[in-house]
């Protein structure tokens, strides 16, 4: 009997759970094989002692099937979940090339939009879902990824890929214990909605170097991540993607109860001075305006001096 074959790329906060949960479940399953890429130290030690996976509710040791830092000879694959940093997408795609078939389902779980429109070009012969994840979870220590609170969705789905391949992904979230929530039409609109809120807030925390809690405590700074947020609305708009009236407002009142304290990944990325998503989150916005004609002079304000 030929195994299915899921293989999870790059296994940082949201890959680590997720590639945690599915191998937590099948890793010991004849039927399956569930393998982790990863690179440097963390691969090491996740191949000495396993994946360390501290969650509220306790600490769980997960062992993979396989785990790999090339993934040129890994052979076909039925399921990969893209977890990477949208600068490494380009590079890890084309490692991935020769595994990827017509039966191959891909679920990308990036930030933002441009990164599924990507591989969807790429490979077009695979399935390629809509996806994204609402989760606090980053790597602790080489080995060790933390989940902070018990609020985690993972949102994915396609209107035209083949009903028996989204089943068998259905079947393997419900067994691995993985909150999530299929939809069809929609999918792409519900990864729209999560963009709605992290590309203005990415952008702007990583101008400012300022917390949500400051953001939201000067009126200038909360009237300029408004402005983002309408802005991207009317790109949107312009791509016939029609998010909820209330989206902004919707978004206003998530970052009025985060914590005061809170920032973004890619705010931390630019104050650390490493690799940053900014052509993914802010970039692409200016580029979709450009071709749409729409104008958005917060978003070409903020991109050309994050650039500079």
């Amino acid at each position: 009997m030929e195994k299915y074959r899921i293989a999870v790329v790059g296994m940082g906060g949201v890959g680590g759970y997720y590639g945690g949960m599915l191998a937590q479940r099948f890793a010991t399953d004849e039927k399956y094989e569930v393998i982790f890429i990863a690179r440097g130290e963390h691969k090491e030690k996740i191949a000495q002692r396993g994946l360390t996976l501290e969650l509220e509710e306790g600490t769980q040791v997960i062992r993979p099937s396989i785990i790999a830092d090339d993934p040129a000879p890994l052979g076909k694959l039925d399921l990969i979940l893209f977890c990477v940093k949208s600068y490494s997408l380009e590079q890890v795609a084309g490692q991935l090339a020769k595994s990827i078939s017509s039966d191959t389902v891909i679920l990308p779980l990036l930030n933002g939009v441009e990164s599924i429109e990507y591989l969807q070009r790429r490979f077009p012969e695979a399935q390629v879902l809509w996806g994204c994840v609402y989760i606090i979870a980053s790597i602790k220590a080489p080995g060790v990824v933390q989940v902070q609170g018990k609020y985690n969705r993972l949102i994915w789905g396609s209107p035209d890929s083949p009903q028996d391949k989204l089943e068998r992904i259905k079947s393997l979230f419900d067994e691995a214990g993985i909150n999530h929530e299929q939809y069809e039409q929609e999918a792409e609109v519900k990864v729209w909605e999560k963009f709605s809120f992290i590309s203005p807030v990415a952008s702007l925390t990583s101008l400012t170097h300022q917390t949500m809690g400051q953001i939201m405590d000067q009126p200038a700074l909360q009237e300029q991540l408004q402005q983002l947020m309408l802005e991207l609305v009317q790109v949107s708009k312009a791509r016939g993607i029609e998010l909820p009236g209330d989206i902004v407002a919707r978004n206003l009142d998530v970052v009025e109860r985060m914590q005061r304290h809170v920032t973004s990944s890619m705010e931390r990325d630019f104050a650390n001075g490493n690799n940053t998503e900014l052509e993914n989150l802010t970039g692409y916005i200016v580029r979709e305006a450009d071709k749409y004609n729409v104008a958005v002079p917060m978003y070409q304000q903020v991109y050309q001096a994050l650039k500079g």
